[in-house]
């Protein structure tokens, strides 16, 4: 469904974005509701779900319609995390203290009596402050039975655990943050309220992301310089007795850079044998590094020599440029092959085609951990770089092997560089975990 806002502001006419709303389909009424007064130029594309795990297909399916991503709350939110691009923009609409202060009152107004006695469900990272929210309304552990969930709840355990507790007489009344729960409980006579973010609150989630949007759009008009190297071209082209070899195979290579460089509308330039040069602007860059990919694929298998790809972004041509060659050395240290992306503020970008991009900074300014990574001997761009990787899988824990798969590294690199984070305090073990009757068991490692 298609909802279009169209309000001229103070500023005149403003460009028209597509923003997709994802969430439960009463999440998203009351969403639309709160935006309804907004004065930006917006149309409104809903994408209602039965199930949070539904987020992923969504996004897959519409993410090239709309200019951004409007969460119904922090579980759709965090659901889409492992599939949005780097240059995605998304936020959703957090209840906060005033959404459970305006749900209790709502309470007390229909009980006709205060709550001493609840129960409440919130997510496990309790990003929206609610326990502190709790603590101001100074109720005590015995008063106030909590439900911690995170991205895999289950509907069914939620609306059982608020029903037992209310039916034992245990609680007064339930307090939840997803529509399925409340529903589950109006159909067994709970007393139950909606914790539900703010109208205001609604709204200037909305502003900032399309702020950032408009933000992006400038940034877009960066440029960016790729940078191709055919690696070992001299010495192939010196073990064969044909003449003219080297100039076939630039041949071959300029004709399908010549493509590419056709595809994001830029230029192409050699610099050296077997280096190129690309210029076009940042958007064109960063939306076509698939087919970039794909032309990485066939450059090898037309010359059967290892191709390698940096791009790098800058205000001028100048600083993209020697951001590109930034970018290639680092896609020449990595072994997992793909595209190496450089921001104008550090950030690494590694765009592999079987894998989500990995985005990590090579710069810290933690003191603290810093002097650790020097007495392991580690650097920080690769503890940045598992660290990006540990939160794009969405996990805390993780052994050597599924690291090293992860990375494209070696199990026994990846196992000296976890030894020594753990002896120099960057990394503890957690456990271990036994896959078969022979052989030692494997540690799981977590990064402090």
């Amino acid at each position: 469904m298609t909802i279009r806002i169209r309000k001229k502001g103070r500023g005149g006419a403003q460009q028209m974005y597509t923003i997709g709303i994802v969430g439960p389909s009463l999440s998203i009424d009351r969403t639309l509701h709160a935006l309804s007064d907004l004065e930006l130029e917006l149309r409104f594309e809903t994408f209602p779900y039965e199930h949070a795990r539904e987020t992923a297909d969504i996004i897959r399916r519409s993410r090239d319609n709309v200019h951004g991503w409007v969460f119904t709350g922090p579980i759709p939110y965090l659901s889409a995390q492992a599939v949005l691009l780097e240059h995605e923009h998304a936020t959703y609409c957090p209840p906060t203290g005033g959404s459970l202060y305006k749900a209790i009152l709502q309470a007390v107004y229909t009980l006709g009596r205060p709550v001493e006695r609840l129960s409440i469900d919130m997510p496990d990272n309790d990003s929206w402050g609610m326990r502190d929210s709790l603590r101001e309304l100074a109720f005590s552990e015995d008063q106030v039975h909590k439900y911690l969930f995170s991205v895999d709840y289950s509907v069914e355990d939620m609306v059982e655990h608020h029903a037992r507790l209310w039916q034992e007489g245990t609680t007064e009344a339930a307090f939840t943050c997803l529509y399925a729960v409340y529903e589950g409980l109006v159909k067994l006579k709970v007393p139950v309220f909606k914790i539900d973010a703010t109208k205001i609150d609604s709204m200037q989630a909305v502003r900032m992301l399309v702020e950032r949007i408009r933000s992006s759009a400038f940034k877009d008009s960066q440029l960016g310089v790729l940078m191709l190297e055919m690696d070992r071209l001299h010495e192939e082209v010196q073990k064969t007795t044909e003449r003219y070899r080297l100039q076939h195979l630039e041949l071959k290579i300029k004709s399908l850079l010549l493509e590419h460089c056709d595809r994001i509308d830029g230029s192409l330039h050699q610099d050296g044998t077997g280096r190129y040069l690309m210029f076009g602007s940042r958007g064109q860059m960063q939306r076509s590094v698939e087919e970039l990919n794909a032309t990485i694929t066939q450059l090898e298998l037309d010359t059967g020599l290892k191709a390698l790809a940096g791009i790098g972004f800058g205000e001028t041509a100048l600083v993209a440029e020697n951001n590109a060659r930034k970018a290639i050395l680092y896609a020449k240290e990595s072994k997992s092959g793909g595209v190496v992306l450089f921001e104008a503020d550090g950030t690494i970008i590694e765009a592999s085609a079987e894998q989500e991009p990995l985005a990590y900074h090579y710069l810290s300014h933690d003191t603290k951990l810093l002097k650790k990574l020097n007495r392991a001997g580690v650097s920080i761009r690769t503890y940045q770089k598992i660290k990006a990787y540990m939160r794009r899988i969405g996990r805390e824990e993780v052994t050597a092997a599924e690291l090293a798969s992860g990375l494209s590294m070696t199990t026994r690199h990846v196992q000296r560089i976890l030894g020594s984070l753990t002896e120099c305090g960057a990394a503890e073990i957690t456990g271990s975990e036994l896959h078969s009757r022979r052989g030692r068991p494997s540690n799981r490692y977590r990064l402090l």
